[in-house]
């Protein structure tokens, strides 16, 4: 995915978190959330990040090469375990939780353009998802749709009080006004 893709795919994250109650509101989670958003490519000179702090990408490139353990779920899980042991889970409500969540969106992103070491070190196996996408092809673009659509949907439906589980069913309480 492109910086553009990975940027507004973690600004729905957000927006889409701050509304289910995840994340505090404050310009510190949308900053946390972009920043995270473009933190793993910072493996490449060629990235929106790594172009601009090409004094970190080359070594970082030379040690693990794109898309290595920088794209590491399970690296990005004991980051989170770390923050939560250290500063208490606390941290997760605001710019720290916003920063991992822009991580793992970006993770996530990147799955269906070429696949990501979810494992790694563990195993340096990439693991992608269908449907496969070129980056900035038209599949990245309708992807992008999709997801911004689904986390935008997502936000919205949180505002307007939905699902609400009574007795044994679903019932949807909607607020909607015309």
């Amino acid at each position: 995915m492109t910086g553009r893709s990975h940027v507004l795919i973690g600004i729905a994250s957000v927006v889409a978190a701050c509304a289910e109650g995840w994340l505090a509101v404050s310009p510190f989670v949308l900053i946390g959330g972009v920043f995270g958003s473009l933190l793993p490519d910072i493996d490449t000179e060629r990235s929106t990040l790594g172009h601009r702090c090409k004094w970190v990408a080359r070594p970082i490139g030379r040690m693990f090469g794109h898309r290595g353990a920088t794209h590491s779920g399970l690296l990005l899980g004991l980051a989170v375990v770390c923050l939560v042991y250290f500063g208490g889970a606390a941290r997760l409500h605001g710019g720290w939780g916003a920063l991992c969540l822009g991580y793992a969106s970006h993770i996530v992103a990147d799955m269906p353009t070429g696949g990501v070491p979810l494992l790694y070190p563990v195993s340096k196996s990439r693991i992608s998802l269908w449907p496969y996408a070129r980056t900035g092809g038209i599949g990245e673009f309708l992807l992008l749709l999709c997801t911004l659509t689904g986390l935008f949907g997502l936000a919205w439906w949180s505002g307007h009080n939905v699902p609400i589980r009574q007795g044994s069913g679903i019932h949807i309480q909607c607020g909607l006004s015309f």
